[in-house]
């Protein structure tokens, strides 16, 4: 059991050291990092999309939204058959798709860190808060 933790501590301690990048000339002038900064916008708004999509156009008949109760949605389609309650119109009681939502979500944090990561700009998270630093060279 010492040995995998001394193992484990030197990997960890290691781990910094390896990720610290060499920086030459041809790399300061800011070129060579661009294609993930396009990368991860396209990504972030894709991921935005999907998201606003999630919550208007395709949500789901299977579930009701918000706080009413199960089977609010079905209720009203159901209540359709009745004269009455012909002219229901039962769309806004469809939930949003969650899968497609948070596959959203992800996209667009994952597109974030792409554009975070390639545009000398890096996130610092210490005890209390998160700070991001931008690096600015002239």
């Amino acid at each position: 059991m010492r040995l995998v933790s001394l193992l484990l501590m030197c990997a960890l301690a290691a781990s910094p050291v390896a990720a610290q990048e060499k920086e030459s000339p041809a790399r300061s002038s800011g070129h060579g990092r661009g294609a993930m900064f396009w990368t991860g916008l396209a990504l972030g708004v894709a991921g935005v999309t999907t998201s606003v999509l999630a919550t208007t156009v395709y949500r789901v008949e299977d579930k009701s939204t918000g706080n009413a109760p199960a089977g609010t949605y079905q209720g009203c389609i159901a209540q359709r058959s009745d004269p009455i309650y012909a002219t229901n119109v039962c769309d806004g009681l469809k939930a949003k798709n969650q899968a497609l939502l948070w596959g959203g979500v992800a996209a667009g944090a994952l597109g974030a860190v792409l554009m975070i990561g390639s545009a000398r700009t890096h996130a610092e998270i210490t005890p209390g808060f998160v700070r991001v630093v931008h690096t600015v060279r002239f």
